[in-house]
């Protein structure tokens, strides 16, 4: 999947740079205002503005000139077009799209080139091409956050491994490249919020590469193919590993407590898994997945097992009674 750019760094230019094979998008007055920044993750229809009524005209938002408007603009004089246009363009509009492939009235290319507002047209029905759009921007304007630590995908859950440094994250990580899963990030991960789910993707400077101490860099794409690597992850849970000790026994032995970390405010399920030698991190991660999924599933096997212990416990009281 394309790299999503962060809001400071999506211009006009950048935008149409990502989305111009998916959205069909051509420039139709060259590189004119590509410099400028997309200030909204919403988008504008300007029906009615483009009738005098600029009350509540949203000019900080992409204008969309579907076949209602351009029909519209169509049915004008040119006088009474370039007046209508005009009025739009007095204020700071940055871009427009035209969809269907429709052409844009002479004045709408004019006036665009001189307000420096970039023009691009679409041969998309408008619907799915504001669908597209919106997309994009809810991603790019999403609310965000890093978190240190490394994110990979088991069994299709996106895993967050967490720790103090040097604690083994990588090398957990690397473990389950080793088995078939993939990596998304390696030490920072950027996390975004899209509705009720976070997103993980990486560093873009750092691609798909880890940081093996005594090792150095490991480019993994080169060393276990291009399949072990994945661009961007629904986060599902997160897994931190903390070193045991003697004054640091308090770890969960039953998994009935189900303990919950909190990302941009949404909450994911955490595990801790106690980092002691000789333990197999990378095969207890797996563990916890499976866990996780059978849970999403219905399945609650610590209760299942407290509620067996307690029927039993119960059924031999009774017979106990009886005699």
């Amino acid at each position: 999947m394309e790299y999503i750019p962060g809001r400071e760094e999506l211009t006009t230019a950048e935008l149409f740079r990502i989305l111009s094979k998916s959205l069909e998008l051509e420039t139709v007055n060259g590189n004119t205002g590509h410099e400028r920044l997309i200030e909204s993750q919403d988008i504008s229809r300007p029906g009615m503005a483009l009738t005098g009524y600029l009350h509540k005209f949203l000019y900080e938002r992409v204008q969309i000139f579907g076949e209602t408007e351009i029909s519209y603009l169509d049915s004008l004089s040119a006088e009474r077009r370039k007046d209508s246009l005009e009025s739009l363009f007095e204020l700071p509009v940055y871009c427009s799209i035209v969809t269907k492939g429709l052409d844009p009235p002479d004045e709408l290319v004019k006036l665009s080139k001189s307000s420096s507002s970039a023009l691009f047209r679409s041969t998309m029905d408008t619907t799915p091409l504001i669908r597209g759009l919106c997309s994009f921007l809810d991603m790019v304007f999403a609310p965000e956050t890093n978190v240190y630590g490394s994110l990979v995908e088991v069994f299709g859950a996106g895993v967050l491994c967490t720790g103090r440094s040097a604690i083994g994250k990588s090398e957990t990580v690397l473990g389950l490249l080793e088995r078939g899963h993939r990596l998304i990030a390696d030490d920072r991960v950027h996390v975004r919020r899209i509705g009720n789910a976070l997103f993980g993707i990486g560093d873009s400077g750092m691609a798909h590469h880890m940081e093996i101490r005594g090792l150095g860099l490991v480019d993994v794409s080169a060393f276990y193919g291009i399949r072990s690597v994945k661009d961007r992850q629904q986060i599902n849970l997160e897994v931190k590993l903390e070193e045991w000790s003697r004054h640091n026994q308090d770890f969960d032995r039953t998994g009935l407590i189900q303990k919950i970390s909190t990302i941009l405010d949404l909450p994911i399920p955490r595990t801790i898994i106690p980092v002691l030698p000789g333990r197999n991190l990378t095969l207890l991660l797996e563990v916890a997945v499976m866990n996780y999924l059978l849970l999403q599933k219905g399945r609650n096997v610590p209760e299942e097992v407290e509620k067996d212990l307690i029927k039993r416990i119960i059924s031999k009281e009774l017979k106990s009674g009886r005699k």
